[in-house]
């Protein structure tokens, strides 16, 4: 991996840990206060192929709408070669793109809350 795309993963992990998760963890409690059956995952970057779903790196909230069997993402990716945030939802194409270093808590709630209100009505 290059000095750029190392660099690129590093502040991607950091705005997860230090932004994006916390505002996950926040919306899991209320889901699942809510009966719904929510998580969090992970999926690091790889430059090689791997028969993952995604080159990462990831952040993925799946819930389960009252326990369903299937569930709902929105993932937060890393695109390495745009260097920029992608925001997926269900359908699995992007729907919005930030640079990353424009992504703070505002933003992040709001992704959120458009996600859930759009996944769970």
């Amino acid at each position: 991996m290059d000095r750029d795309t190392d660099l690129f993963v590093q502040a991607f992990w950091v705005k997860c840990r230090d932004v994006i998760r916390p505002e996950l963890d926040r919306v899991i409690d209320e889901l699942k206060s809510a009966g719904h059956d929510a998580n969090v995952s992970t999926q690091e970057y790889s430059p090689v192929a791997d028969k993952l779903p995604d080159i990462g790196p990831v952040l993925t909230l799946t819930v389960h709408p009252g326990g369903a069997e299937k569930g709902r993402t929105l993932q937060f990716h890393g695109d390495v070669a745009k260097r920029d945030l992608e925001i997926i939802g269900n359908a699995g194409k992007p729907t919005h793109r930030h640079d990353l270093a424009a992504v703070d808590e505002a933003l992040t709630r709001r992704e959120i809350a458009d996600w859930v209100a759009a996944t769970l009505t």
